[in-house]
């Protein structure tokens, strides 16, 4: 970072207000139950701000001038919100373009509407793209982004128009936050910040890939995106040539890239049905794409019958062991690593398995195999189920390594669900499920764990189980518990009420089942025994 890039970020109009906002918080403000500014204290911040904002509000967020310093202050950590009290905090030493990008990004993520917290960013990403070009002699911002989203962008198209809070195309409150965050100059032209921005947008939230790209870009770009956003992405350079054709490019780059990047590819030629087929045979003659080539080949039914697929070779599963840890190793580090391996039962086999990646595998985990593992934290967590008098929810503790697949298993014991019915769980605006069912826009529930997803006390999840009757749970952390020997299996520690009857019609007796602590606890020992 140049010295000139940090101080243009120190000294914006965002950051500085976020400092006063930190300094009017002092040692303790009220806020709503939501946790931000009161409407009634909009108008005493604006003039410590020094900003005008209307005479009366419906809610501080309407205020942008107010609200983005708030949001600013609390995701840099300068401000900290606990029940229904704000407190300042001491500034850190934090890298000044680090921490502006926090709070830009930040700012981004609660202007964006549609559930994925995309449009703001899409529409930032866009306006700087059109912005960095040459402008042509009547050049207009707002056409620009129109002609970026009709041929580029278009699957992003909804999420951009729902962004901030004004019209259907809020290019001028975009506009407004570039010249808040210092990315653009008083001309409306891209400052050195604002391509340093630009350049960050691109990388978190790309524009989707041409059919011009080579597969191995394709796999680079994939490798590094959430798994809800990989088919999304995908889907244009797929658009551009024949299935089995791209199922054969994806495979033969596949071949010789990083494992991250190899699972990514077989996760998407899985997808492609039988014209795939080829493809996968013609991989596993390759020693890379081997084993699983042969577990996608199994699930393929040549014959027509009723059998189930042949068990996996222990080789194949020893390799896929090594080749699932190696990459949670480069993506998210040996912890992770660590937890993958032990998961799939690659602890005590992966030796000789190999894959060319276990010598470096086997020295990133060196010490947490001498250590017994890394330290895994205890959760205790607060499920609610919301929209029922008189209330029912249940406290459980388990492990954070936990991943929402196992989440989903417990809440199914512990309000007595049936799991005959889909669910979907909800993380800041991101949503997971199984990935069996397809449900579109969801990320892989088994691959999220707990710890990740909700990291302090005062985190929330959203779980729905059953999407017609919508019986939504309010997941809350409410402490997390820092023990020498984590806890191996899920409890159950109190509860209140009653859990109402799955599929109940009018007309029907109801049957809820009481609340037993002991019985709950019982079937979870059971759940963990198998």
């Amino acid at each position: 970072m140049t010295f000139e890039l940090q101080r243009s970020a120190d000294s914006c109009r965002l950051i500085i207000r976020a400092r006063r906002m930190a300094d009017w918080v002092g040692e303790e403000k009220p806020v709503t139950p939501k946790g931000v500014l009161r409407p009634v204290d909009v108008a005493v911040v604006g003039a410590a701000l020094g900003v005008k904002v209307p005479a009366r509000v419906r809610t501080a967020a309407d205020v942008e001038v107010v609200h983005w310093p708030w949001v600013a202050a609390e995701a840099i950590g300068w401000l900290h919100v606990s029940g229904n009290r704000a407190v300042a905090a001491a500034a850190t030493d934090d890298d000044p373009v680090e921490r502006w990008w926090t709070a830009v990004r930040a700012v981004l993520q609660a202007e964006s509407h549609d559930g994925r917290g995309r449009g703001a960013p899409v529409l930032m990403r866009m306006l700087l793209t059109a912005m960095t070009a040459e402008p042509a002699p009547g050049f207009d911002v707002s056409e620009a982004v129109h002609q970026l989203l009709h041929y580029s962008d278009i699957g992003d198209a909804s999420a951009v128009y729902s962004a901030f809070r004004r019209s259907v195309m809020p290019v001028d409150a975009g506009l407004e936050l570039l010249a808040e965050a210092g990315a653009v100059d008083d001309g409306g032209r891209p400052t050195e910040l604002g391509r340093w921005m630009w350049k960050r947008l691109v990388e978190e939230w790309p524009p989707p890939l041409s059919p011009d790209v080579s597969a191995a870009q394709v796999l680079e770009r994939l490798a590094t995106l959430p798994d809800d956003e990989v088919w999304e992405q995908a889907e244009p350079w797929l658009a551009g040539r024949e299935t089995g054709e791209a199922a054969a490019e994806l495979l033969d780059a596949a071949a010789t890239a990083p494992p991250a990047q190899r699972i990514v590819a077989v996760d998407v030629v899985a997808g492609l049905g039988d014209a795939a087929l080829p493809a996968w045979q013609k991989a596993a003659e390759v020693s890379t794409l081997a084993s699983h080539a042969r577990l996608v080949l199994a699930e393929f039914d040549d014959d027509g019958d009723d059998d189930e697929p042949p068990e996996p070779a222990a080789a194949d599963l020893r390799w896929l062991a090594v080749e699932f840890a190696a990459a949670a190793l480069a993506v998210d580090g040996p912890n992770e690593a660590y937890l993958v391996l032990r998961e799939r039962d690659g602890l005590d086999a992966w030796s000789n398995s190999g894959h060319p990646d276990e010598p470096t595998l086997r020295d990133g985990l060196a010490e947490l195999i001498a250590a017994g593992g890394p330290p895994i934290p205890t959760y205790q967590l607060k499920i609610s189920l919301t929209r029922i008098r008189p209330p029912v929810w249940r406290r459980v503790r388990l492990p954070a390594a936990v991943t929402l697949d196992e989440l989903h298993r417990l809440i199914q014991i512990v309000f007595d669900w049936d799991d005959d019915h889909l669910h979907v769980f909800t993380v800041a605006g991101r949503r997971y499920a199984d990935p069996f069912f397809g449900l579109i826009g969801t990320a892989d529930e088994s691959r999220a764990r707990l710890g990740k997803l909700a990291p302090s006390v005062g985190a929330e999840l959203t779980y729905v189980y059953d999407l017609g009757d919508e019986w939504e749970h309010r997941i809350v952390v409410e402490r997390i518990i820092e023990v020498d020997e984590p806890e191996t299996s899920a409890s159950c520690v109190g509860g209140q009420g009653d859990a109402p009857e799955e599929d109940w019609f009018p007309g029907c007796d109801r049957h809820a089942t009481p609340f037993d602590l002991v019985a709950i606890n019982q079937q979870l020992s059971g759940a963990a025994a198998g």
